[in-house]
């Protein structure tokens, strides 16, 4: 057959997904500090413990350090066995190694009252002197990465021992624990604009306040904030791309963009209508049973 053919040749790509894990690193030893301890037994932190770190200077060691962190509150903390995972060499950073936040002890013994993050070691060892507390509380927490998932940043999926019907955590420590952890879902518009007025972002309550220079990153300048964003020891710079790098972090490479915090750092404003029809049980058991 001497005709010529021509044929067309579809070029197919095959794409093979690599992970790219972190290198090996000796694990750091669990220790219970007798200062963790003494916060279990009386309710307070010892003044000048050095077993507790503000949340956000727990990050110094990671590419997510914030220059500002004394903006940030002062009730809640990260246990020092929580913020240590891994033995790292000089010059090198935690990034791969965030534990992720699952357990919480809160106090109301003080005011405003404090919220401490500790590990899963701290937890276990704890427990026996936590139900039989009478100033402290020990709850089950995660970070809402799914909209159809139902907050439980109040602190009551399940509580040891049982916090009362009444007792609710001050909305801006959830606040501050939920963007440590990573939470990509906000419960309400309501928590939306409070977190919008402590970043000093653009959002849609300041529309009737006039014209107004934004950044490119919906950070609003000290000098060109209207007055209804004007709040004392807010962010004199911007906390974008620290933020970025720390939901980064807690995501490992997963995209985030859809999310109400994604919308939030990609300089997007938010509506009621991204509130509407989201799961939320109020009705859930606070028992405490068995662990």
């Amino acid at each position: 057959m001497d005709e010529e053919q021509e044929r067309e040749v579809v070029h197919e790509i095959e794409h093979e997904t690599q992970v790219e894990r972190p290198p090996k690193v000796p694990v750091a030893s669990h220790q219970l500090h007798s200062d963790v301890e003494t916060f279990v037994q009386l309710g307070s932190i010892p003044r000048g413990s050095t077993a507790f770190v503000k949340i956000f200077e727990s990050l110094t060691n990671t590419s997510a350090a914030f220059k500002e962190c004394d903006r940030w509150t002062d009730s809640v903390f990260a246990t020092a066995d929580f913020c240590n995972t891994v033995q790292l060499e000089p010059d090198t950073t935690a990034d791969p190694y965030l534990r992720a936040v699952n357990w919480v002890i809160s106090s109301d013994k003080d005011q405003p009252p404090i919220l401490v993050v500790v590990s899963p070691y701290e937890a276990h060892r704890l427990l026996p002197t936590i139900r039989d507390s009478k100033t402290v509380h020990l709850h089950i927490y995660t970070p809402r990465t799914v909209q159809s998932m139902p907050p439980c940043d109040d602190l009551k999926l399940y509580s040891i021992p049982a916090v009362p019907n009444t007792w609710t955590p001050p909305s801006f420590l959830v606040d501050h624990l939920n963007v440590f952890a990573g939470q990509l879902y906000l419960r309400d518009y309501a928590t939306y604009i409070r977190l919008c007025r402590f970043l000093c972002l653009q959002a849609r309550d300041l529309e009737a306040d006039g014209d107004f220079i934004i950044q490119s990153d919906g950070f609003i300048k000290p000098e060109d904030r209207p007055p209804k964003a004007r709040t004392g020891g807010s962010f004199q710079e911007s906390p974008i791309l620290s933020l970025k790098k720390l939901f980064g972090l807690r995501r490992k490479g997963m995209t985030y963009a859809p999310t109400h915090m994604g919308k939030i750092l990609d300089a997007r404003l938010l509506t009621e209508d991204d509130f509407r029809d989201q799961t939320c049980d109020d009705g859930r058991d606070q028992t405490d049973s068995t662990l």
